[in-house]
Order: structure tokens, then C-alpha cells, then sequence
């Protein structure tokens, strides 16, 4: 069945075959190759399988950076204010506001627990209203799958890299709402198909879009302050041809038949320990040697500074510091009669008729 898939050789030619991505990935195989306990060493290959082969990319990089219309900015502080600072901290129904359960990708004792300050309808309103912004970006047709959240992250928290199901997860993007006054400068990390370990710093109303079950992401450094919210919206592929069970059953057979095996230590590659489905470097700077200076794979770091421009999506190419385009510039995103001058059908960036609240 492997072979009658594909998957006889190894190396495996990687998806996209850039060299960044090959690079990324192969040193990836070869820390997962030295992993020890048998269990994470089968969730680590099914997890980098998934990442460098079976998910498919559907655009040029793996991120972008947006502006959100500000109508829905607004309407979604609204709910953080009033919940978290009028109404108190938890309900103890745990039907609006609760404390999240313990997940292994999200670090920090019980006291950092992320609050989760949810309301189904309006998160579903908000998630069908913004496809076409999630198409603009990804240049395919989409069907919403989810949106939870707003999660509050809290003091000595953090979240370990990993990426989402490839069934529902597959474009997807992280919308910064809020966060206190105390709260320090916390990047969104994720890695993209040119090698790139991107740390982008969002402001109030950003929206980070990236392929979640594709690309490497998370926010490994610990977070210091009071709380930092964001909305979590994902989507999958609208295309009949899209079909998450059988990826499901291509990750597994993409693993290579030598998976169990020990190898031994290698010079200069750094140790790989997963937590659950997810990962981190433990003896590097930030849990992840990209983040550390004093680290051969902290060269390859790029830091983003939002606010994001209104209308137009951020990636490799663009002025990270100033956020200011290449001299020539084309968007290579969904054309189906969905964008016009540069916003999304449907969506105002600037105003809904609503007046402005006090934030």
C-alpha cells in the first residue's frame, strides 16, 4: 500500500519543494529519528508527515497578515469588556465564561489557565461573514468549520508549536481582539514553506490567516501580563476532492516503515521532545532554537510589527518593520468576483454604520 502510494522512498520529495521547506523539514526528520519513547516518536511522524507531505499548500508562503473590518473588531470587544472586566471573571454555569481544560500544547500551571469567553451564534455569524476575506487570502472556495473563542491567555502561560487537523483546520486565522495594558509584546510564531520562523506581534483588530494543519505555529515564549485574547477561525477546502478522512488514512501510510527505529545522537542537532501532539526544543532559548540567539537557526527569523494595512495581506516580500509592499507588487488570492479594490465582497474594512464604543 505504501508503494502503491508513493511513499517507497525516503527522503520523501516534500510539499512544496522549496528549499527552505526541504530544509525545515528534513532537520526535522532527523531529531524525530532520535526520539526514545515509542509514543511520541509515532505521533511526532504522523504530526511532521502531515506538515511536509499529506497536507496540501494552497498558497505561496503559508501566512499573511490582514486588517479585520472594524465593525466586527468592535462588536467582539464589546464582548471581551463586558464579559471579563464587568461581569467578573468566570461564570460558573461554564455556558459564556469558564476556564479551559488542561491541553498538553498549552503550558503554565492551573493558575494560567486561558479563559475561554465564548458565544456560539455570534462566533458563527462572524466566522460565515468573513469567508470571503479567508478565500481573498487562500485563493479557493471555503466552507466554514469552526470558531471558538475569544480564549484570554493569562500570566506564566504559553503555547507550544504544533499544527491542526487536516480535516476541518486547514485555513484557518488567528483574530487578536484585546489584551490588558500590563500585557508584554507576546508573537504569534510560525514557520512558512521558505524556511522562514516568522514572529509576528498583532495589534487589536490583525488577523494572522495561515494553513494551521500545514505549518508549524504557536507562541512557545511565556507570556507576562494580565490576559491576551484572541478569536480562533478555521475552514476547509469547499472542493468536493477535499476529503479529510482519507487524508487521515494517507498520514499514516506516509510514515516511514523505519519509524521505531533508535538512532543514534548526532553533532549539533538540537533535542526534539513532543508534549502530546505538540513540540518543543527544551534546550534552546523560548523552547524553540529559532528564537535563540545563540542558535545557528535564529537566522532564519523574521520579526513582523503590526497594525496590518487595510485592504491589502502582508507576507514574505513585504517590509516587515515598516509593513510598506515590494515596489511590484501582485496578490495571487481568490479572483472570483469576490474582491473589489482590494476588500472583501460583502465586508466594509472601515465602517458597518455603527457607531464607534469606547474600547
Amino acid at each position: 500500500q505504501r508503494q502503491k502510494h508513493g511513499y517507497n522512498q525516503w527522503p520523501p520529495t516534500v510539499v512544496p519543494n522549496t528549499p527552505g521547506w526541504n530544509r525545515i523539514m528534513n532537520r526535522r526528520f532527523e531529531q524525530i529519528s532520535r526520539i526514545r519513547n515509542r509514543d511520541d516518536k509515532w505521533n511526532a511522524w504522523v504530526a511532521i508527515m502531515t506538515s511536509a507531505l499529506i497536507a496540501t499548500n494552497y498558497t505561496e508562503n503559508g501566512w499573511g497578515l490582514t486588517r479585520a473590518p472594524d465593525h466586527i473588531t468592535r462588536r467582539l470587544q464589546r464582548r471581551l469588556n463586558r464579559t471579563l472586566l464587568e461581569e467578573g471573571i468566570i461564570d460558573p454555569s461554564g455556558k459564556s465564561t469558564y476556564k479551559e481544560h488542561y491541553i498538553p500544547v498549552i503550558g503554565g500551571e492551573e493558575h494560567a489557565r486561558p479563559l475561554m469567553i465564548t458565544n456560539a451564534h455570534d462566533n458563527r455569524e462572524i466566522l460565515n461573514e468573513m469567508t470571503p476575506f479567508f478565500e481573498w487570502w487562500s485563493g479557493i472556495d471555503l466552507k466554514p468549520s469552526i470558531a471558538y473563542g475569544i480564549r484570554a491567555y493569562r500570566n506564566d502561560s504559553n503555547l507550544l508549536m504544533h499544527i491542526d487537523k487536516p480535516t476541518s483546520h486547514v485555513i484557518s486565522g488567528i483574530y487578536h481582539v484585546g489584551r490588558s495594558e500590563d500585557a508584554e509584546p507576546w508573537p504569534i510564531v510560525i514557520e512558512d514553506f521558505h524556511g522562514n520562523t516568522n514572529q509576528v506581534y498583532l495589534t487589536p483588530g490583525d488577523i494572522l490567516f495561515y494553513e494551521s494543519s500545514k505549518c508549524n505555529h504557536g507562541r512557545p515564549q511565556t507570556f507576562y501580563g494580565g490576559y491576551y485574547a484572541s478569536l480562533f477561525m478555521h475552514y476547509a477546502p469547499a472542493s468536493p476532492d477535499f476529503d479529510g478522512k482519507a487524508l487521515l488514512h494517507e498520514r499514516d501510510l506516509a510514515v516511514p516503515p523505519h519509524w521505531h527505529v533508535d538512532f543514534p545522537p548526532q553533532d549539533g542537532l538540537d533535542e526534539f521532545e513532543m508534549v502530546g501532539t505538540s513540540f518543543k526544543e527544551p534546550k534552546c532559548k523560548n523552547l524553540l532554537c529559532a528564537l535563540d540567539d545563540t542558535s545557528e537557526q535564529s537566522k532564519n527569523t523574521v520579526n513582523w510589527y503590526g497594525p496590518a494595512p487595510k485592504g491589502m495581506i502582508v507576507t514574505n516580500g513585504w517590509d516587515p518593520e515598516t509593513m510598506e509592499p515590494p515596489k511590484e507588487w501582485v496578490e495571487r488570492g481568490y479572483d472570483g468576483g469576490k474582491r473589489r479594490e482590494g476588500n472583501a465582497d460583502g465586508i466594509d474594512s472601515d465602517n458597518s454604520g455603527e457607531e464607534e464604543d469606547e474600547l
